[in-house]
């Protein structure tokens, strides 16, 4: 069996796709350090009061990893992973940066979805800055060893207990209502089922998916490993496994998942269209300059011309400019360097929008970035 990337980053329910990644495209899209990314969330805004309203974000995961690793006088959360978690239960197979997985033996090429097929892409470093959110490279027979130990209560097969009855089935406890039928526990959607509650995650990073479906108290378990970003097939699979080993009433969740993976597609090729009849755009030259953001430091943008391209100096990132629609423009990744990788997962539609504010006297002060996830950061003209 070859490995498959298993990192559990995003909620991949097409429910919960809505739900903020609150500062994750400064690492995942544009590969801001570790540091950065637990930096900027001081600038975060709250969406709601504590834990009244379903969010998700993955820094605050990393950061998590961080006190583990503290308090275990460990390296890094990695370190813990290995000792506390993969060798024990045996799961030799297992593995944590792109190095690892693209020079085993037998392993899984990524590809991306388009609406006109798959795409094949090449393995990029940026998923596994994420560290506890789910850095992890895997196979079936591994990961059937991790169900195994939610399933038996914190115990290998061998007997060896490596985590209590008691704080495994806190995971597993609801801390946050999403609707009148999930939740969300610690790591763990909790939802309700015809034929009993099942606990689950789905997620993946660019060209890899998953989906893990527990059923405790039958001591079922079901894994999905995919080598395409997830659109909702890994979730169907396992979705349908579990209906039938509960005995659920029949649901088509793979022709529901293709419908939304298309529409979704559609909607994004719709969004950064070009309107058919555009406002001019203002010349670029009196743009250039140097900005800032508090969460993320300075960009510089410059103009060529007929050319825009702002640079993130934390991270080197540089986004094309292109007109869009007045002062509005689309923001794509330039493929150079490490994010060249980058780019050919995204595939050829722009990032983010940018948008360009003027004060009182006409001159542009602040350039706003806005992301596919709706989340917007002003960088202030210096």
């Amino acid at each position: 069996m070859g490995h498959a990337g298993v990192p559990l980053f995003r909620p991949g329910r097409a429910a919960l796709r809505a739900a903020a990644l609150v500062n994750d495209d400064f690492g995942a899209l544009v590969g801001f350090d570790q540091p950065a990314l637990i930096h900027s969330l001081r600038y975060v805004e709250p969406v709601s009061s504590f834990r009244t309203t379903f969010a998700y974000t993955n820094i605050t995961h990393l950061l998590a990893g961080r006190l583990v690793a503290k308090a275990e006088g460990a390296a890094d959360w990695n370190a813990v992973l290995q000792t506390n978690i993969l060798d024990p239960l045996g799961m030799k197979d297992s593995t944590y940066s792109a190095a690892a997985i693209t020079s085993a033996a037998n392993h899984a090429q990524g590809y991306r979805y388009t609406a006109e097929g798959s795409v094949e892409v090449p393995f990029e470093d940026f998923p596994y800055n994420y560290d506890a959110t789910g850095d992890i490279n895997s196979n079936i027979e591994d990961m059937s060893k991790w169900v195994g130990l939610q399933l038996a209560g914190g115990t290998t097969p061998d007997g060896k207990r490596i985590l209590s009855v008691e704080n495994l089935a806190y995971t597993h406890t609801p801390k946050v209502a999403i609707s009148d039928k999930v939740s969300y526990a610690l790591g763990w959607f909790i939802e309700q089922t015809p034929n009993g509650g099942i606990v689950w995650h789905s997620g993946g990073t660019r060209s890899f998916g998953s989906m893990v479906v527990l059923q405790l108290d039958r001591k079922l378990g079901v894994v999905v490993l995919t080598n395409q970003g997830n659109v909702g097939m890994p979730d169907a699979i396992g979705l349908w496994a579990i209906d039938r080993l509960l005995g659920n009433p029949v649901v088509d969740h793979a022709a529901k998942s293709l419908a939304l993976a298309k529409t979704a597609y559609g909607d994004s090729v719709q969004q950064y269209a070009r309107p058919a009849s555009p406002l001019p755009s203002p010349p670029l030259a009196p743009l250039a300059g140097n900005f800032a953001n508090p969460g993320f430091g300075k960009a510089v943008l410059r103009t060529d011309g007929d050319m825009a391209t702002v640079e993130l100096l934390g991270s080197g990132a540089k986004l094309r400019l292109d007109p869009w629609n007045g002062g509005v423009y689309t923001a794509t990744l330039v493929p150079e360097g490490r994010f060249a990788a980058v780019a050919a997962n995204l595939g050829p539609l722009p990032s983010a929008f940018a948008q360009f504010q003027s004060d009182k006297d006409g001159k542009p002060t602040i350039l706003r970035l806005t992301f596919a996830t709706g989340q917007a950061y002003d960088f202030k003209r210096e």
